[in-house]
């Protein structure tokens, strides 16, 4: 592996993650921020680059996991960033109502921002039709 001696810092260790990704090489990428989160169990970027890296490889569950942290880490400043991969990530599990419920806190937050604008319309579609089709 030829990834470029660093440091244990987070942003040697978010780079050299980045890089494997690049590389496809996801279940390294994973490893290494699995330590990476041991090291510095504080550290957003950290907890940001593994959430990433779990989106990457389709593991929802981590992904959830990890982002819910992320988010417990930013408290007051969660990011928009944070609440759309948030969002996406409970959709592929299937909880739309619980994306719903994070889209209206994100947008409380960042109302402007079209994305979120964009989760919200295509949740109320999804979950109107989804009860339209009970009846």
């Amino acid at each position: 592996m030829d990834i470029p001696e660093r440091s244990l810092d987070p942003e040697g260790i978010r780079e050299a993650v980045s890089l494997l990704m690049a590389r496809g090489e996801l279940d390294l990428a994973g490893e290494m921020s699995d330590l990476a989160r041991m090291i510095h169990p504080n550290n957003e970027s950290i907890w940001a680059i593994s959430a990433l890296v779990a989106e990457v490889m389709q593991d929802w569950l981590k992904a959830h996991a990890l982002l819910t942290r992320l988010r417990q880490l930013q408290g007051n400043n969660v990011t928009a960033e944070t609440y759309r991969h948030h969002i996406r990530v409970l959709r592929c599990l299937g909880s739309d109502f619980i994306a719903l419920s994070l889209v209206r806190t994100a947008l409380n937050r960042y109302p402007s921002d079209a994305s979120l604008q964009d989760e919200l319309e295509a949740l109320l579609t999804l979950l109107k039709t989804s009860s339209d089709s009970l009846v």
